[in-house]
């Protein structure tokens, strides 16, 4: 981590009641109920402000600080639910970090260019959506960058293809695919016609 990083900090509320009927008032006061976790230490359950929180996930920060009554801890985001219609967020877990550490966690793969194979008619078939790796919490990556703009029909991606920040561990073996294209369902190559050779018969 550069010296010249700054975590984005939000200010967090202790909770002493919980259940259902106390998850809904703190929402209705404009705090997700949230939990704390991690580092040997007890969960702490707290709510933060919904535009606080909102903002953080709209500008992708995974990584934040929180401060709860002067006591300032770093967090990564580890889960966030959300309602049926995926506007309100219901709750978040946080987990408990330090900057000299690594965590392990999911990335998503993002397919980005287009296939010249599928072009020609091949099929895309991706094998892995999500990636588990172990990386400094501060050197998240958004997602997995796959260029695929150089597959053709039989060409393949494999993990030891793969970008990742510099640090990171993948959690796969490096022969495994992420993405390939097929030759299109139900065309197989038809054996070469060989052309029999009439026998000449001497009279």
């Amino acid at each position: 981590m550069s010296d010249d990083f700054v975590l984005q900090k939000i200010s967090a509320f202790k909770r002493d009641k919980l259940g259902s009927i106390e998850s809904n008032r703190v929402r209705r006061a404009g705090r997700i109920p949230a939990v704390v976790y991690g580092h040997g230490q007890e969960p702490a359950h707290i709510s933060v402000v919904d535009t606080d929180l909102q903002n953080l996930i709209k500008n992708r920060e995974r990584v934040f600080e929180i401060d709860v009554d002067g006591q300032v801890e770093e967090t990564i985001l580890r889960d966030v639910q959300w309602d049926t219609f995926g506007n309100q967020i219901l709750h978040v877990d946080l987990m408990r970090i330090n900057a000299s550490e690594k965590v392990t966690l999911e990335v998503q793969v993002r397919l980005r260019g287009t296939s010249p194979g599928v072009v020609s008619g091949g099929v895309l078939e991706q094998s892995l959506h999500s990636l588990e790796l172990d990386c400094l919490a501060h050197n998240i990556p958004d997602n997995i960058s796959v260029r695929i703009n150089v597959l053709e029909i039989g060409d393949a991606i494999y993990i030891r293809d793969l970008d990742v920040p510099r640090g990171a561990v993948l959690h796969h073996p490096e022969d495994q695919v992420v993405v390939h294209v097929l030759a299109p369902k139900g065309e197989e190559e038809e054996p070469a016609a060989t052309e029999e050779t009439p026998e000449v018969t001497a009279e």
